[in-house]
């Protein structure tokens, strides 16, 4: 998130010496991550530790921190589980938030550095493993089961409607409502389609596994010793495979993943019967959610600044340039 909501620094510095027994000499915001619900800092601890803060609103029972932590006792490797709070719990709440620890990891993301073979084969047998976790059922009660309705379908419509309001005394709204209207037949099928496939996969039965859900290179950490890290399990879910298959075949933006990382990835993955269908449907669903989310900040989150606004008028944009997540799912439909 480009900008930090919510808890003041004086609560959060509170939260870390009571919930985690870190004094904070140093708390430092970081611009990470387009999720309206989560911020996050830099901590340096009285004494020289350095630690990853994650704040996210409205998480009752956290799947990005339940997870990783479950995985870890389970010993999954290059997962990066939170440290533990009050309670041995991976996490401590603080009122409507709820407060993430993890370690500093001296690492950039595999989008940035891009991915040896020898490392996509290694994520692909990773992420092999969690997808074999059996799905007990403490692991039920930890994630969602998919229900193949994206997130924020349900804003569509009204999204829609302020797109065409026409807000002449708010410039950012006004120019995603003009774009949104020059794209509005291209929308308006991506949701028909999103609709349709999610129907007709809600009436056919699938093996559901446990999947990361958002598994782009943007959440792949590479360190100094160029081991690989998974990060950011906010959006786990007991999903068909493909759920995650997604991202590493042709993927949601084709600079993220070629054709030979797909192959070096499915290598360490191992044999596997993938379902074209359930790809096409995870893309589309991809396309309808982003177009939410971005406009979910720009019509319906007045509280942000400008420039954070502009900032997801922009994200919304780019969905639809050549190549990215929009002409993929129109190609794959």
């Amino acid at each position: 998130m480009p900008e930090p909501l919510g808890l003041r620094t004086p609560i959060i510095i509170k939260a870390l010496s009571a919930g985690f027994g870190v004094q904070v000499d140093r708390l430092t915001f970081l611009s990470l991550g387009e999720d309206a619900r989560s911020h996050a800092y830099r901590v340096e601890a009285v004494g020289g530790s350095t630690y990853f803060l994650k704040v996210r609103s409205g998480a009752d029972n956290p799947p990005g921190a339940r997870v990783p932590a479950y995985l870890n006792r389970r010993g999954v490797p290059r997962v990066l589980a939170p440290l533990p709070g009050g309670d041995d719990e991976p996490f401590v709440r603080v009122g409507d938030f709820t407060v993430m620890l993890y370690p500093m990891l001296d690492a950039v993301p595999g989008a940035q550095v891009g991915l040896a073979p020898e490392q996509w084969r290694e994520l692909g047998g990773t992420v092999k493993q969690v997808h074999t976790v059996a799905p007990v059922a403490e692991l039920h009660q930890l994630v969602d089961r998919e229900t193949f309705r994206p997130t924020r379908r349900e804003l569509i419509e009204d999204l829609e409607t302020l797109s065409a309001a026409g807000l002449a005394d708010d410039p950012v709204a006004q120019d995603l409502g003009d774009f949104w209207r020059a794209r509005e037949r291209t929308i308006r099928w991506l949701v028909h389609q999103t609709d349709a496939m999610g129907l007709r996969r809600r009436q056919a039965s699938f093996d559901m596994v446990l999947c990361h859900g958002d598994l782009h290179t943007w959440n792949v950490m590479v360190d100094t010793d160029d081991q690989l890290w998974i990060v950011d399990w906010d959006e786990a879910i007991l999903a068909p495979k493909e759920r995650d298959l997604m991202f590493v075949i042709r993927g949601i933006r084709k600079d993220l993943v070629q054709p030979q990382n797909t192959q070096f990835f499915l290598e360490g993955y191992g044999e596997t019967t993938i379902d074209q269908h359930l790809l096409a449907y995870y893309r589309c669903a991809w396309a309808v959610q982003d177009i939410a989310a971005y406009a979910e900040q720009v019509f319906l989150t007045p509280a942000l600044s400008e420039v954070t606004r502009r900032a997801a008028a922009d994200g919304f944009m780019d969905l639809f340039e050549p190549g990215n997540i929009v002409d993929l799912a129109l190609d794959q439909s």
